[in-house]
């Protein structure tokens, strides 16, 4: 018994070295990181609450704003492709949330949907815009919810983009398909390997199971996540922001008492938030409209930008008061 506890032991701690010696990737420094990634429109404001917002306003300044909100584990950089076929006709602002991109840790450690929701109050005070449609994709779509539902007065429209923040009454049909780095954030007995050891086929391995058009995975997409996730604390912050999810439950947002003009966009192959979602989410908001893209993932706004960007803009014309 004690030989093999004895083997056991070695092995465990043979395991460990492994993942140290293949995995282990260490913070890179935050000037090191605005140098590459701060780049074009890129600008840093300081908010009240101590949190530096890393953001981008770019297009037609005469243009209805559209503030757009990104997804877990992603940055402001997702939102170009909407830029690029948007930035004519419409003011676009995009934004780090707190634990992530340039914006990192935030000294309130409030990773959770109202933190996140205090942050865009702010940071939409801070830059002096009041109303704005507002969109948001994945995570950032529940913040866009959960912010609607606390601010109803600010948001003129809704975009929301394999949007979270709400629940299907049973399990969905569709299959459901975690990236591993979602299985260990925020677990007491592995989120530490997530702050530690991280090999870059954790980002790819996370976007392969995200995108349905594989076309848009480059070696810089790939660099870009892996590297941002390594900004200072923010792998920490990812482990707190994943915890507190699995002690919250199951969130389902009240949505049916929103009332604001809100498309609904979504990717028929999306393997983390299914299409079924979707089509719930278009029956419980009273005043929705709901696109849904054939032969795409998680990430519409990227895998079909012009498509998507398409049906952004003939939803607002027609629901352009």
């Amino acid at each position: 018994m004690l030989k093999w506890l004895k083997y056991a032991g070695l092995a465990l701690l043979a395991l460990i070295g492994a993942l140290l010696y293949l995995g282990w990737a260490s913070d890179i420094p935050r000037d090191e990181l605005i140098a590459k990634y701060a780049t074009g429109a890129s600008d840093f404001i300081d908010l009240p609450s101590g949190a530096r917002a890393h953001y981008r306003i770019q297009g037609n300044p005469e243009g209805q704003s559209i503030v757009l909100l990104h997804g877990s584990n992603a940055s402001l950089h997702t939102w170009e492709p909407w830029v690029a076929q948007l930035s004519d006709d419409y003011l676009i602002v995009t934004v780090d949330l707190p634990g992530h991109g340039l914006t990192g840790p935030v000294p309130s450690d409030d990773y959770s949907y109202q933190g996140m929701v205090n942050f865009v109050k702010e940071f939409t005070e801070a830059i002096e815009i009041n109303t704005f449609i507002l969109g948001g994709n994945s995570m950032g779509g529940g913040v866009t919810l959960a912010y609607t539902l606390q601010y109803p007065d600010d948001p003129t429209h809704l975009l929301l983009v394999d949007a979270g923040g709400t629940q299907l009454p049973t399990p969905p049909k569709g299959e459901v398909d975690y990236p591993l780095a979602f299985e260990l954030a925020g677990r007491w007995y592995s989120s530490w390997i997530i702050e530690y050891i991280t090999p870059r086929s954790l980002a790819s391995e996370g976007l392969l199971a995200s995108v349905s058009v594989k076309e848009i995975l480059t070696e810089d997409m790939i660099d870009r996540y892996w590297e941002l996730a390594r900004y200072p604390g923010s792998r920490r912050a990812t482990g707190i922001r994943f915890a507190g999810y699995r002690d919250a439950g199951r969130r389902d947002l009240p949505v049916e008492g929103i009332a604001l003009p809100t498309l609904i966009i979504w990717g028929d192959e999306d393997k983390l938030i299914p299409v079924e979602l979707g089509y719930a989410l278009d029956s419980r908001i009273p005043n929705s409209e709901l696109k849904v893209f054939n032969g795409v993932g998680h990430l519409p706004m990227e895998e079909v930008a012009k498509e998507s960007a398409e049906a952004v803009r003939a939803f607002l014309k027609t629901n352009w008061p």
